[in-house]
């Protein structure tokens, strides 16, 4: 998908321009995937909230006990729902690289329901809906599943409020 690029409503900050805090998020994405994102330029801004927010997300998306392919589905589901290009993007590729198919209808009924609806809602309005996701996962996996839904809600309406596009 092709995004006309328009630049972010904040300032982007190259590595120089940052803050020793923000500098080592800047050297660790580097190191691992080559590039630095344009979200992690743009929070930059402030070197802490970079910092934490980046250990959130390995957390939540690195470890644990669901599936990374599901977790990225989950993710995938929250970004189509909040229409981020970036987020659409990034979470298509990682579902590519991890050979699962991005098509909602992959992800099971319920669990699809049940993004969407803290993802719009912001609560659970369905009780049999967390029932059936109550009796289908652990606590502590639901946990990780709201993790996951409310880590990309927040980069998401990040990236949408501050114009950040696909690079």
């Amino acid at each position: 998908m092709k995004y006309k690029k328009a630049m972010a409503i904040i300032k982007s900050l190259e590595k120089e321009e940052a803050e020793d805090l923000a500098k080592q998020v800047y050297e660790k994405f580097e190191k691992e995937t080559g590039k630095v994102p344009e979200w992690v330029k743009v929070m930059a801004h402030n070197p802490k909230i970079v910092k934490e927010f980046t250990e959130l997300f390995k957390v939540v998306m690195q470890e644990g006990e669901i599936e990374p392919a599901l977790k990225w589905k989950i993710a995938y589901v929250v970004s189509e729902t909040l229409k981020c290009p970036f987020c659409v993007d990034v979470t298509s590729k990682m579902l590519k690289t991890l050979g699962a198919p991005e098509k909602l209808e992959e992800l099971e009924e319920d669990i699809l329901k049940f993004v969407k609806e803290i993802t719009l809602k912001a609560n659970i309005t369905e009780p049999s809906l967390y029932q059936k996701m109550k009796n289908r996962f652990s606590e502590k996996e639901l946990i990780e599943i709201l993790s996951i839904i409310c880590l990309f809600n927040y980069i998401n309406r990040f990236n949408n409020t501050l114009a950040v596009l696909p690079q």
